[in-house]
């Protein structure tokens, strides 16, 4: 930068025998690029002070990937919410490092993989990704994201099967636990007095003219099998092991009551949570099982007329709805002070102070900080998800060993669905479904 400076302002050469009008001539034009010289050097001294800030401090803009749930519609409106959830987390940071700015990106889920292919390839990949803790493991295992250092950051205060679910076969953790969604019981207020306490309550109110409705995802399913007994079963088989007598009879009674709330009038199972979501909001239901997540569209939707409670238990035990893990895992394309910049973002968000004012701030999630006091009390919709989260933890085990990555979902989708509907008998589907889980992914 400094080379054409010097030419700019060298005193051109005169010829010593050179004619008077020539040196005349040339000494206008020497004043004239001296003039221009000078004109320059405000500008030219901006550009190297930017250039030594830029190489020596961190950078001022840090961009956030947010991974959207299926069952959430990407628009304007997710967006504002989005970033109206991160807005005093991002001012609290920005205490910190009051130059930094944050630009916020949405994608879905189910396509983020190929999104990010395609973004790391052009060069533009996110700094620091907020997503599920099943699809960080699966973009660690593609190369699209980096293993979250396990050093400087205080790892006890998360609960260690936490971690172990975000653990790849290496022991490299796919990202930072930030946030718990958890799966509870949305209803209608209005036409609901109060959400069914139990699985036979769910069918004694169906019965009463109550329409409820059940997902066939085995995911958003799972938390039937808690309530009837069949969790030991289940993980038993996930690790290879081949069921006890009783046990067996634990997986056949969960199908058999399946079968038989598919045959209720009033009880209809749906392909899919959003198409779900869709007949509630529409009215044709009164109660479903919905992740937190969901809550700000429905609350939106029915504003107090949504009640949110509890998943019924039944005789076999607590239900046992699997808890979503929210990390922040990072990119590959970060600068060097990028990459600093995410990770001392990473650790502010999980102190205290900043585990509270988010699940406050949202009331649809709980701290991943597990010293973290809620304060239940102030709000029904947290103790729901309090007491839902704390019979998830009881699945963190079992998650470890089939993640929603895991090849034997498919398989397990394909039993369940044809089961539910009557086409094949619990007693043998029992035992297809233990061939499945005892099966290597």
């Amino acid at each position: 930068m400094m080379a054409p400076l010097s030419k700019v302002m060298q005193h051109p050469p005169v010829p010593a025998q050179a004619p008077r009008q020539g040196r005349a001539l040339r000494r206008a034009q020497w004043r004239t690029q001296w003039r221009a010289g000078w004109r320059c050097l405000p500008v030219l001294a901006a550009a190297l002070l930017a250039g030594c800030g830029a190489g020596s401090g961190l950078p001022r803009v840090l961009y956030l990937g947010v991974g959207v749930n299926a069952d959430q519609t990407i628009d304007a409106d997710l967006l504002d919410d989005t970033q109206q959830r991160l807005g005093e987390l991002e001012a609290g940071y920005r205490q910190i490092y009051p130059n930094t700015s944050f630009q916020i990106s949405l994608y879905p889920e189910r396509q983020l993989a190929w999104a990010m292919q395609r973004r790391n390839r052009a060069g533009l990949g996110p700094d620091l990704l907020l997503i599920n803790g099943d699809t960080a493991l699966r973009l660690l295992a593609e190369g699209l994201i980096k293993p979250f250092p396990q050093t400087g950051v205080n790892l006890n205060i998360f609960e260690p099967e936490v971690l172990d679910r975000l653990r790849n076969p290496a022991g490299e953790l796919a990202g930072l636990p930030v946030l718990v969604h958890t799966q509870v019981a949305c209803f209608n207020r209005r036409r609901l007095a109060e959400a069914p306490t139990t699985l036979q309550d769910l069918l004694s109110t169906s019965a009463k003219g109550h329409p409820m409705g059940l997902s066939m995802e085995f995911s958003n399913l799972f938390w039937t099998v808690g309530s009837l007994g069949a969790l030991d079963a289940i993980e038993t088989a996930l690790a290879g092991r081949q069921p006890t007598r009783g046990q067996q009879q634990a997986i056949e009674r969960w199908l058999s009551w399946l079968q038989n709330a598919s045959n209720q009038q009033r009880i209809t199972f749906y392909a899919t949570q959003p198409s779900m979501e869709a007949e509630f909001l529409a009215g044709r239901l009164d109660w479903l099982p919905c992740r937190s997540s969901a809550i700000p569209q429905l609350r939106k939707a029915l504003g107090d007329g949504l009640g949110v409670a509890p998943l019924p238990r039944g005789d076999g035990g607590e239900p046992s709805p699997v808890n979503q893990l929210r990390v922040l895992a990072l990119g590959t394309n970060a600068s060097q002070g990028s990459r600093e910049r995410a990770l001392a973002f990473s650790h502010f968000s999980v102190n205290p102070l900043s585990q509270r004012n988010l699940t406050l701030g949202s009331l649809v999630m709980l701290p991943a900080n597990r010293f973290v006091q809620v304060p239940l009390s102030s709000s029904a919709v947290l103790r729901a998800m309090a007491t839902s989260a704390q019979q998830g933890n009881q699945t963190n085990s079992l998650v470890e060993l089939m993640h929603s990555n895991d090849s034997r979902v498919a398989g397990i989708q394909a039993l369940l669905t044809p089961l539910v509907f009557g086409e094949l008998p619990a007693a043998p589907s029992s035992r297809q479904l233990v061939t499945i889980l005892r099966s290597r992914p």
